[in-house]
């Protein structure tokens, strides 16, 4: 595998995790587990176990849609033709405009999309309830997880020809931090305030240097593949 997958498969975990700690993917997660862990039962582990099957869930909603969509672009002979030829010229300003949202730039006054209603979910959170749930939340996108993974992942996916392991390894990333929390629950409610607000640190100080990352890319590509200076 060349070096260009390889790059790209570390963004798509990295990007993952970053987007589970942003403020509302992360507020869906605390709010599904907490929910877990008062409906499944007195067993130590259980909120350890439905935590890693909502986790689960998340990433089959993400590698499903990844492998669907990417998969139907490079069906189409144009598109992949398109990709092989101009790939890199098209992820240069998509790269770019990536880092100037994650750097505030463009704006990020959004809170989220839609709200989530646990009320549908079973009183006693069944293996069922828990990964359904992961797969639930997951599809009702947040301003930062729907532009991260359609403006980044998505395109990457596309020009790497890699419709299932680019989404995968994005949704084996978001899928950290949920297992994190779980373990916070499952030690007690005082530690998970603790990560919590280890998370937040992290996505304050991460958020800007992987948008500089990206804004970098971006240029290097353009120089490279648009302007040929490099």
């Amino acid at each position: 595998m060349s070096a260009e997958f390889w790059a790209a498969a570390l963004t798509a975990l990295w990007t993952g995790v970053l987007t589970s700690v942003s403020p509302c993917p992360l507020a869906t997660n605390i709010a599904a587990l907490t929910y877990i862990s008062g409906h499944s039962g007195s067993h130590r582990l259980a909120v350890l176990a439905h935590g890693g099957l909502y986790a689960l869930g998340r990433a089959l909603a993400y590698v499903v849609i990844g492998f669907l969509l990417v998969k139907s672009l490079l069906s189409a002979p144009s598109f992949s033709f398109f990709m092989q030829k101009y790939g890199g010229q098209a992820l240069s300003p998509i790269l770019v405009l990536a880092g100037m949202y994650m750097l505030g730039l463009l704006g990020r006054g959004f809170a989220g999309f839609g709200f989530f209603d646990l009320s549908k979910f079973k009183a006693k959170a069944g293996a069922l309830s828990s990964l359904s749930m992961g797969v639930i939340f997951a599809l009702v996108f947040c301003p930062v997880s729907a532009a991260l993974y359609f403006g980044v992942i998505i395109p990457l996916a596309a020009r790497n020809a890699a419709p299932f392991s680019l989404p995968l390894l994005y949704g084996l990333g978001t899928a950290l931090p949920v297992i994190a929390t779980a373990v916070a629950l499952d030690l007690g409610l005082k530690r998970l305030s603790a990560v919590t607000g280890l998370a937040g640190k992290f996505e304050h100080y991460a958020r800007p240097a992987t948008g500089w990352v990206f804004a970098a890319a971006g240029v290097y590509l353009g120089l490279r593949d648009i302007f040929g200076l490099i």
